[in-house]
């Protein structure tokens, strides 16, 4: 391994370390998720969410491998955060119309914060 790649590693690995100190904390929340689309056919995309500072971020899983950033939106554009017909899983809604309609996550810690999401 050249200098350059174990460098990079280490880099990244501290970085990882930060986020998941940030997860357990509750300043950052990531979850499971399926996104529903708001037009065409209206397809249930399955993916991963983030939220940090204000900002709301889709992955799909096809883009998880990926540098891409995936779909974002501020948090004041939260209309609503309510449960769900399954156990332990919260609907996310948007107050203008959007790219998604809703997105459904399975939050593993800190539901209260996910359900805290909407803007007054």
């Amino acid at each position: 391994m050249g200098i350059f790649a174990w460098w990079r590693d280490r880099r990244v690995s501290a970085q990882l370390d930060r986020l998941a100190e940030a997860v357990r904390s509750g300043t950052a929340l990531i979850a499971d998720a399926t996104a529903y689309e708001a037009a065409g056919d209206q397809a249930a995309i399955p993916g991963v969410v983030e939220c940090w500072d204000d900002i709301l971020q889709f992955k799909a899983n096809t883009e998880l491998p990926s540098w891409t950033e995936g779909w974002r939106i501020p948090q004041s554009q939260i209309e609503d955060v309510r449960a769900c017909e399954q156990p332990g899983e919260l609907v996310i809604t948007f107050r203008t119309p959007t790219r998604f309609r809703a997105i459904a996550v399975t939050p593993l810690l800190h539901a209260e914060k996910w359900r805290g999401l909407v803007a007054p």
